[in-house]
């Protein structure tokens, strides 16, 4: 048996509890890992409030968090890359899936990734969805590259505070948004130029960027179209009917929208690794709890008023 924070019903976040729950096993193709922290995205309170349970159906218990960091316990049947005792980080493809908020997660063994040496359990959980929701964005979807004028909307949150650093990397010209708080943190992020929403509407600046990347999910393509160059991007972490039709009337040339849904793979997280290795991406956590705090630690996460991550130790 394992201990984990589990939900038994969609609701708010008084509906976790604490409950003795069977192990998992793993078979073929996955490893076992003795999680020591995962952290909380907005997928995660969109299942549990009910959102999308045309994905997360109605059978329960469910455990959420998708986000691990761990030690690798056991290998399944043919998993060659893992051994027992290696530390490792990821995240569980699929809104649905979740698993991180226990003692225990089985997952197939190409959704983990060696953790950075230089990171502790916290940190590295604070990573993987955020981050790779960040880079798949900039770079599988935007088509980033030296010299680009990006703007990031966000750029002080979960996924934002990821994508500024990268874009940053990648040696292009960063524009972040935020409110006047966050100023000072955008700017140590990497942010060029910050425009805080609650004193200039960004929409109004008269600049043109070649990528936008929507990470607080929070402005249309309406909304950014004319901020775009001719050949420019825009994509949103937000997917739905209206993203999905925006992304196929828009077509491939022109200005376009996009959105981006994560996955979890190795060679991405071994990227982001080398970053965080060699001090070129830092996570930034607000506070981190003990599993027993789940619920304050999601009426933080879901307060709006935090700066990167919230984490829970399990």
């Amino acid at each position: 048996m394992m201990k984990a924070a589990v939900i038994r019903k969609y609701g708010g976040p008084d509906v976790f509890r604490i409950e003795e729950v069977e192990e998992p096993r793993p078979s073929a193709g996955e490893i076992k890992i003795r999680l020591q922290a995962t952290s909380i995205n907005p997928i995660d309170y969109k299942v549990r409030k009910g959102y999308l349970f045309f994905l997360s159906g109605f059978r329960f218990p469910k455990i959420l968090c998708s986000d691990f960091s761990g030690t690798v316990e056991e290998c399944g049947a043919g998993v060659t890359d893992f051994s027992p005792g290696d530390e490792v980080y990821g995240f569980t493809n699929g809104a649905a899936k979740g698993g991180g908020l226990a003692e225990v997660l089985c997952c197939k063994a190409s959704l983990a990734s060696k953790k950075p040496a230089s990171l502790n359990f916290e940190e590295a959980a604070a990573v993987p969805l955020a981050a790779s929701t960040a880079y798949q964005a900039l770079t599988h979807v935007g088509g980033l590259k030296s010299g680009m004028r990006v703007l990031v909307t966000g750029a002080t949150g979960g996924v934002g505070h990821y994508a500024v650093q990268l874009a940053s990397i990648a040696g292009a010209h960063v524009t972040g948004v935020c409110r006047s708080s966050g100023e000072a943190t955008a700017k140590s992020l990497g942010c060029d130029e910050v425009i805080a929403y609650d004193r200039e509407d960004f929409r109004r600046s008269g600049q043109h960027f070649d990528l936008i990347f929507d990470a607080a999910g929070k402005y249309g393509f309406g909304d950014c179209r004319s901020l775009l160059t001719e050949q420019g991007t825009y994509v949103t972490t937000i997917p739905g009917p209206a993203s999905m039709l925006r992304q196929i009337l828009s077509g491939s040339k022109g200005r376009k929208a996009r959105f981006i849904v994560a996955n979890s793979n190795d060679e991405d997280l071994s990227l982001l690794r080398q970053w965080c290795e060699d001090g070129q991406l830092k996570p930034m956590i607000e506070a981190v709890f003990s599993l027993e705090e789940t619920r304050q630690a999601y009426e933080l996460a879901e307060s709006g008023k935090i700066r990167g991550k919230v984490v829970i130790r399990t």
